[in-house]
């Protein structure tokens, strides 16, 4: 039986709170008289945060010729927003559950919401994007599926049933979701971001990132999290289970210059990018 608006407060109210050290980078990215200094000492007030910074930084991706001891010595190697990066992507996703009884795959799961969010953010830039839109398509990317582990963590059967109805029904999961819970994991996720009192373009960006064909004014982080979206979807690797991207709408095609088969070639960071996110899951736990 599907849930009402109700319930689906109650369940999102459920989930834990957004880790403060994210959300402080968050508040100082967007805001324009922010100095590195001030995103250092919120990393570095949080030591779990420090750690797990710190682990990743000194990791063979990175390559330093000599271990880095500080957050402060890090923004110096990598620059801050390599290092402001790599602390949204731990404090946000560090705090997801490792496992779930419905079979949910979590690496996947990470995997593409690393990966969005970073595609959100090169294209972002490519469109001069400011500071903060670049900081709020990196971190739509990060979330932008988070109603997915609400629905896994607290509606584990319904979630169950709606992932063999769209593996059966080759169906958008938005479609199966709305009509077999009575809500999709893009309005749960907006209802979060909105809980977690995050940036309001930010939560409706996720709140619509699968209505771009059917909505005409569209911000640029609209556009440029539904670009990571699909593009992550295309460039997944083997192994992973089989995502169905969507093509650009015309408009989406004029926007970004080029067809989704062809975004990969016009952003050379793109590997790199992948890369780091795998660095991420495998060494950021």
């Amino acid at each position: 039986m599907p849930v009402d608006n109700d319930q689906l407060i109650r369940l999102v109210d459920k989930m834990p709170a957004f880790p403060q050290g994210a959300q402080q980078i968050i508040a100082l990215s967007n805001n324009v008289n922010c100095a590195p200094r001030d995103l250092v000492k919120v990393i570095e007030h949080d030591p779990v945060l420090t750690l797990k910074v710190l682990k990743l930084v000194n990791s063979s991706y990175f390559g330093l010729a000599q271990e880095v001891t500080s957050v402060n010595h890090a923004v110096v190697y990598l620059g801050i927003n390599t290092v402001k990066n790599v602390a949204l992507s731990v404090a946000a996703l560090g705090a997801l559950p490792k496992e779930n009884s419905v079979g949910f795959d979590m690496p996947a799961f990470l995997w593409h919401s690393l990966v969005t969010g970073s595609v959100a953010r090169l294209v972002s830039k490519l469109h001069r994007a400011d500071e903060a839109g670049l900081s709020n398509a990196f971190v739509a990317g990060l979330i932008h599926d988070i109603g997915k582990i609400v629905f896994v963590q607290f509606l584990p059967n319904e979630y169950t049933a709606c992932m063999r109805g769209i593996e059966g029904e080759g169906e958008p999961p938005v479609y199966v979701e709305a009509k077999m819970i009575g809500a999709d994991h893009a309005q749960v996720g907006a209802m979060l971001a909105e809980k977690w009192q995050l940036p309001a373009e930010l939560a409706e960006a996720i709140r619509h990132h699968h209505e771009i064909e059917t909505r005409t004014e569209l911000s640029l982080l609209e556009k440029a999290l539904f670009v990571g979206n699909q593009v992550s979807k295309f460039v997944a690797p083997e192994g992973y289970p089989k995502a169905v991207y969507e093509p650009f709408p015309a408009h989406i095609e004029e926007w970004v210059g080029c067809t989704l088969e062809e975004v990969p070639a016009t952003l050379p960071e793109l590997k790199s990018e992948i890369e780091k996110a795998e660095v991420i899951i495998n060494t950021g736990e």
